[in-house]
C-alpha cells in the first residue's frame, strides 16, 4: 500500500512538473515579446531570438515525454531518467549564464535550484518504486 500511495504521489509530482514545462515553453516560444521578459534586457537578434524559441520548444516537448510516461512510471525508468538529465544539464547551462551574468530577475533566480535539485529527487523517487 505504501508503494502506491507514492506511485500516486510521484504521478501527481510529474504532472505538475510536466505542466510547469509545457505552460512556461509556450509562453517562451512567444520570443521576445514574452510578458515574462517585461521586467529585463531583452535579448536582442534573429540568433538570440531563434535559440530562444527552439529551446523553449524542447521545454514544451520534454513536458509531454513527461506525461506520456505518467501512467506507467513504475516500468519506465529509463525514458524518466533521460527525461532528468536533460533538464540537469539545462541546468547547468543556467549556472553556467548565472556565473558569467549575475542572477536573472526573480522567480528565474530560484529555477535553477529546482533544476538542479528536483531531477535527481525524481529519478531517485522513481527507482524506489519500479518493478
Amino acid at each position: 500500500m505504501k508503494k502506491r500511495r507514492s506511485r500516486k504521489l510521484l504521478q501527481v509530482s510529474l504532472g505538475i512538473c510536466a505542466l510547469i514545462a509545457i505552460v512556461t515553453g509556450l509562453l517562451g516560444m512567444a520570443g521576445n515579446d514574452n510578458p515574462i521578459y517585461d521586467e529585463s534586457h531583452k535579448p536582442t537578434g534573429l540568433l538570440l531570438d531563434s535559440n530562444l524559441r527552439f529551446l523553449n520548444g524542447l521545454s514544451v516537448g520534454v513536458g509531454l515525454c513527461t506525461l506520456s510516461i505518467i501512467p506507467g512510471v513504475k516500468k519506465r525508468s529509463a525514458e524518466l531518467r533521460i527525461i532528468c538529465i536533460v533538464i540537469f544539464f539545462g541546468a547547468i547551462g543556467r549556472m553556467l549564464s548565472i556565473a558569467s551574468y549575475g542572477l536573472p530577475p526573480s522567480p528565474f533566480d530560484i529555477v535553477a535550484f529546482f533544476e538542479l535539485s528536483i531531477p535527481p529527487m525524481l529519478a531517485y523517487w522513481q527507482s524506489r518504486i519500479a518493478d
